[in-house]
Parts: structure tokens; sequence; C-alpha cells
């Protein structure tokens, strides 16, 4: 044994012909394969993540089989396509490099596509709404994610060609393991085991250990190059205020990347207050998820200019009722009706960054909508401007403070000039001060015109800002105020004993 270990490190330090010429062939065949598989897989595997369509079941079930496929029954099929009267003999390709390329694409693309499906639907699932918000559609959407996810995705990448590389029963099937055409590492090592030539067998075998160890390596090297980029800032260089009010009165004073003139030709149009009639209506609107009921029969108008305050409990539809103005869910019964060309934005209470700079973040969502990149690049650096965050436009959105990220948000929302602004939980993660900062933020873009609508448990906050509050419990709207009478517990009590209730436990 230790000869044959020694004659095998004297022919890797040697670099022997032979072993040179199979190691080679061997790493073109996986590399070309994983090519071409990773091609088809990234695109269908992120599809599959976000489309939703009638036996999307029974396609995942085949595809979650197909990985556990052995390899010698993939070599088999192959065989079968390749075979002088299988469907594809005329190619001539069995027993040559394009056969093993097949087979190993074949082998690894299940794989692929199943990993990439399962990273874009899960990122989809966290933040598929606030893209949707956006304007994003499903096939946009999926590409945004993958490349969003882009370091798990190439992790994937690094695995499906060590699962290549590493294969033997395939590449023996449809290449025939020639010497000198069709001989690669794994083939080789089986080959030459049986022979009894040990230490050609052991040279590959350590230079196949080399292989995967590198691209464990490589995975490892990837996942902390991932967290490296998303360690948070702790606003280095940033004076916590008193107050969100300073915040926003010393953004004249910070040093700040120039802001881009917004060119003309952007419209900045608003719909007028004055015209008559609500902005949204609710009529007998009901939401379920799957058979849980989330809303029963709402119905309520919101009209323009208002500051409308959603209260209640966890679970008591807050969020529902947001997406459903929203449009991100449908009714099951009942109606939304949105007066015509109104536009909306939506702030959540994780705001989704992509793994891009601030500004292009804040563009974004004006991109989605048309907008040339000249123009959304300079309406984002002001928009920027506006929350006091254009001195870190270059900055990746990832390394932002929480308090940060939302004012970041805040300004996604803003530059898309819209007539409602739909907030949920805008200030739940932050601390004291990040709060002050948000809550001035909305408050001036209440001044601006623009119509609020947020749910929040904090009544603090909403005595501060809203200038009308709508309580609901397990679904239903128990009381809709103005913001004066909600807080007489006289008048609270004359309308629900439980909001009233609500009201008592939470200023206790």
């Amino acid at each position: 044994m230790f000869d044959s270990l020694s004659t095998a490190l004297h022919l890797i330090t040697s670099v022997d012909p032979l072993l040179l010429a199979i190691v080679a062939r061997s790493l073109a065949v996986s590399a070309t394969a994983c090519v071409l598989a990773c091609s088809l897989g990234l695109l269908l595997g992120a599809w599959l993540g976000v489309a939703r369509f009638a036996g999307r079941g029974a396609v995942l079930m085949v595809l979650n089989t197909l990985l556990a496929l052995p390899s010698v029954v993939v070599g088999l099929l192959v065989y079968l396509l390749l075979s002088r009267s299988g469907p594809l003999g005329g190619l001539g390709w069995l027993f040559s490099f394009k056969a093993m390329v097949l087979a190993q694409a074949v082998l690894v693309l299940p794989m692929v596509t199943a990993l990439t499906r399962q990273t874009v639907e899960d990122a989809d699932a966290a933040h598929g709404d606030q893209l949707q918000s956006l304007g994003a559609g499903p096939l946009l959407r999926s590409v945004l994610l993958a490349f969003d996810e882009r370091y798990a995705l190439l992790t994937v990448l690094i695995a499906a060609f060590g699962r290549a590389v590493s294969e033997v029963g395939a590449v023996m099937v449809v290449g025939g393991n020639i010497d000198g055409f069709t001989r690669v590492m794994t083939t080789a090592i089986a080959l030459e085991t049986s022979k009894g030539d040990l230490p050609l067998a052991l040279a590959l075998g350590l230079l196949l250990l080399l292989v995967v160890l590198a691209l464990n390596l490589l995975i490892v090297a990837v996942r902390h190059w991932q967290r490296s980029a998303e360690v948070v800032s702790d606003d280095a260089g940033v004076t916590a205020p008193a107050g969100g009010e300073q915040v926003l009165a010393q953004k004249s004073t910070q040093a700040l990347v120039p802001v881009p003139p917004v060119p003309p030709t952007v419209d900045s149009r608003r719909l007028s207050p004055f015209i008559p009639g609500p902005l949204l209506t609710l009529d007998k609107a009901s939401l379920c998820y799957g058979t849980a009921p989330a809303l029963h029969a709402t119905t309520l108008q919101i009209a323009a200019g208002e500051r409308v305050a959603l209260v209640g409990a966890n679970g008591s539809g807050k969020s529902s009722l947001l997406r459903l103005l929203h449009g991100l869910q449908t009714p099951a019964m009942g109606s939304v009706t949105a007066r015509l060309r109104l536009r909306q934005a939506m702030l959540f209470q994780r705001p989704h960054t992509l793994r891009a700079s601030s500004w292009l973040n804040v563009a974004l969502g004006l991109g989605l909508r048309g907008m040339g990149q000249t123009q959304a690049k300079a309406l984002a650096f002001q928009a920027l401007h506006r929350v006091g965050l254009s001195h870190i436009a270059e900055r990746p959105a990832r390394t932002l403070s929480g308090g940060q990220q939302q004012r970041l948000a805040l300004a996604r929302a803003w530059s898309l000039k819209p007539d409602v602004l739909l907030l949920d939980e805008p200030t739940a993660n932050l601390d004291p001060h990040a709060k002050r900062e948000v809550e001035a933020l909305m408050s001036e873009l209440a001044q601006d015109g623009i119509t609020l609508v947020f749910a929040s448990h904090n009544l603090g906050q909403v005595k501060r800002l809203a200038t009308r509050v709508i309580y609901l419990e397990r679904g239903h709207v128990l009381a809709d105020l103005p913001v004066a009478a909600f807080f007489d517990r006289t008048l609270l009590a004359q309308t629900s004993q439980a909001a009233a209730l609500f009201v008592k436990g939470e200023l206790v």
C-alpha cells in the first residue's frame, strides 16, 4: 500500500501525461455538462419558484423523484436514446465526449432545477409581495429573486459540478471508458483498480479528492463572502438625534453626495385631493387564506388626505386589510375599488432590499414602471436626499441599519409619487431614535398631500399621526372613528367595548 501511495504521489508531482490527460478530460466533460444543465436549470427553477399553475404539485413531485435517480439509470436512458436503433442514433454520439456530456447534464439538471426552485420560492415567500408592489410580474420577479439569491445559487452550481465530476455510472455506460478518448477519473479509477494498477488509481483518487475539497472550500468562501456583504452597519459617523425632526432639519448640513436634477419629463403629478369621492372603497370584502378567514364582509372608504391608523391585536386583520387595499390579495367575496389612475405604494414591516446600492434599490420601482435609467437615477437621488440618506447613496443597501433601511424604503415609496401610501408596522423593529425619524418622515409625506393608511401597535404613534382610527378584531371592523373620539373612553365604549378594553390595556 505504501509503495503504491509513493508511486501515486510521484505520478502527481511529475505531472504524468496520462494522468494529466484523464484529469483534463474529466474536468472538461463535467464543466461542459454543468454549463448546459445550469443554463436550463436556473431558468426553469426560478420560473417554478414563482409560477402557480394546475398540476404544479405533480411537476414538483416528479422533479424531486428525479433527484434520487441513480447515475447508471441515467446512463442507460441516454444509451437507449443514442444507440443505433434509438431516436437520436443518427447523431453518432454514443461512446464519445458528447455522449458523456449529455449524460451528466441529464443527471445534474434535476438537482440544479430543484434547488433553484426551492431557493427562489423561499425568497418569493419572504419578499415577493414587495417586488409585486413595485410592479414586478411573476417572470421579472423570478429573475430579480434569482439575482438577489446569487450567492446561494452559486453554491448550487458548485455542488452540481461536484456531483457531475464524481459520478461513475452514467459516463461508464455511454462513454465506454475508451483509453485516450472517453476515459475520465472515476471510470479510470474503477478500471485500474480492477486491473491491479493501484498507483494510477490512487493518484486519480487523490486528485479527485482534491477537486472535491477545492469545491467545498469554494462553497465556504462564497458563504463567507455573502455573510461579510450583509454585515449591518451601526450608523458609524451619524450622530444619534434627540428626535426625528432634528434629523430632517440637519439634512442640509450632512456631507451629501451631489443630487442630480430631475429631468423635466418626470411626471410627478398626483391626483387632485379636491376631486370628490373616495380614493379606495371596500364593499363587503372578505378575505381567506385557504379555509381560514382573515377579513369578514368589510365595508369602508379611504378619502384623500386622510391619515388612517389600523389598530388591533396580532392576527386581527390589519396586514390583510392593507394587502387587500393594495391589490396583493383578491377578495373571496365583495369588491375593492380604486379611483381611476390612483397611484399606490406600500411600505412593509421588514423592507426588502436587493444586493445592490441604495440608490439602485430606490430606482428599481421607477424602472419597473417604465422610467428611463437617467430619470430613475436622478429621482432616486432626490428621494434619498429627501429622507437624509443621499450621503450613503452608493453604499450597498444590505449594509444599512434597520432605521436607515426603513428610511430607504420610504424614499423608494415617495419616489413613486403615490396618492396613497400603505404602511405595515413601519416602526415595529426600530429603536426610539429611528422611530422618531420615520414618524417625522411620515408627517412630511402627509403634508405633501399623500394619504396614509398604516397599521400600528403603538397608540402613542397613532395619536401623533392619525386623523382616523379603525379597530379590527378577528377580521371584523368594530370601530371606525376620528382619532379624538377613539381615544375618548366614553365615546369609544359606546361604539365598541372590545376596542375600549384594547385601548385601556395598551395604555396601562
